[in-house]
């Protein structure tokens, strides 16, 4: 269903994972998608139902620095009308005395810095009617063990999504999506990290009530009902996509 006709995208973080997998499924649904990352050759490698959509559009992007983001955007004529914040990292997850400083500024200028920069620079150059999407996690909703900085990360971006909601109604819609345990590379990095990584991760899947590790194909549907007409009446909330994990 081609729902997005004339629509023009924004994903960062679009070169793996669960950006990429919301760039397609945009562009599926009829979308003109720029896909934001530092390493684009994922979405250089993708592959799109030939008839009637269009290809994805790989642009190499810092999406903490707001040189390069402005040079990103500078490719993209006309309004924006959908903005997806998926760029992200989580290395080495510490506690806090185990977490050096610079690891913490690192991490919190990727995960919260960038989604400040890239909203600060995409808000003026969206239509009315627009939508917003910051993928957060259900660790900024629960708190876990020895992952400091990336928690504190995901907090901030529900608060801030929250924020946003109210500063920019009624021209422009701002949601947020908490995925659980979804099985990406930042996934398997995670529980390799793990004394028994195969134990780890069975351990994790068996807590899940539905009884499986999501798929990034999983959030991207949650972040296209929420920038959808469907969606129309929604602002300002959290959508947890964990298969029960936080029920």
């Amino acid at each position: 269903m081609r729902r997005f006709g004339g629509t023009t995208a924004v994903v960062t973080g679009a070169g793996r994972g669960i950006g990429l997998a919301v760039a397609v499924r945009l562009a599926c649904r009829g979308a003109t998608v720029y896909g934001l990352d530092l390493d684009v050759r994922g979405l250089a490698d993708v592959r799109l139902p030939a008839e009637g959509v269009k290809p994805l559009a790989a642009v190499k992007c810092d999406c903490t620095r707001m040189d390069s983001i402005e040079r990103g955007l500078s490719a993209i004529d006309g309004p924006i009308h959908v903005l997806v914040n998926c760029a992200g990292i989580n290395p080495n997850p510490a506690a806090v005395p185990d977490t050096e400083p610079q690891r913490w500024d690192a991490i919190l200028d990727a995960n919260l810095g960038s989604v400040f920069r890239v909203s600060h620079a995409v808000i003026p150059r969206m239509s009315d009617g627009g939508a917003i999407v910051h993928i957060a996690s259900i660790l900024g909703l629960t708190g876990v063990r020895s992952c400091s900085a990336y928690t504190a990360s995901k907090a901030a971006i529900i608060g801030l999504t929250r924020s946003m909601a109210r500063d920019h109604a009624p021209a422009i819609r701002v949601n947020c999506v908490c995925p659980g345990a979804i099985d990406t590379d930042m996934f398997e990095d995670y529980v390799a990290r793990a004394a028994d990584p195969g134990a780890e991760r069975k351990r994790i899947q068996e807590e899940i009530p539905l009884a499986r590790l999501g798929r990034p194909e999983d959030v991207a549907g949650a972040v296209v009902f929420l920038v959808s007409h469907d969606a129309s009446w929604i602002t300002g909330t959290t959508l947890v996509v964990d298969g029960g994990d936080t029920a």
